[in-house]
């Protein structure tokens, strides 16, 4: 499986060896001037070969499966949904009512996250993709949730 790595907001990144677990930081601004992924493979000072992604995300996104519901701000009908991925700005959802929306649209989520305590999470987030069934929100403001979502993103 490849490691995926990010690219800070000066174009380098770190990359690990599997093997051996050596780092070294390159500056990729040649290598990804706009795209969000790029694959690739890297060769190790040791010889090790591993493939690897780079991102251009602000922040990590944690794969997840997580059950909970959506409604728009305006209504009181709440919909089903499943977190499919999060990061601290925004999250992924998958909802067979997707249609109902559209970019732009702020909708209240709520999903417990599958750590020790259950945490419950409500947000407010703004739709900005919409993909059938699938929808990618942001965040609309950071808030007392950020340390929680932060500390469950790197667990």
């Amino acid at each position: 499986m490849a490691q995926s790595v990010f690219i800070s907001h000066e174009n380098k990144a770190i990359f690990t060896c599997p093997q051996c677990t050596k780092s070294k930081t390159v500056d990729v601004s040649r290598l990804i001037p706009e795209k969000f992924k790029l694959s690739l493979r890297v060769k190790c000072s040791c010889g090790h070969i591993y493939p690897v992604v780079l991102e251009r995300r602000k922040f990590y996104r944690k794969n997840t499966n997580l059950s909970g519901f959506f409604k728009s701000e305006n209504d009181r009908k709440e919909f089903p949904m499943t977190v499919t991925n999060i990061s601290r700005s925004g999250l992924q959802f998958k909802s067979s009512l997707s249609e109902k929306f559209k970019l732009g649209d702020r909708v209240l989520v709520e999903f417990r996250l599958d750590d020790k305590s259950r945490s419950v999470i409500k947000k407010k987030v703004i739709i900005r993709r919409i993909d059938g069934w699938t929808i990618g929100t942001e965040f609309c403001s950071m808030d007392e949730y950020d340390k929680l979502i932060g500390f469950y993103l790197f667990k």
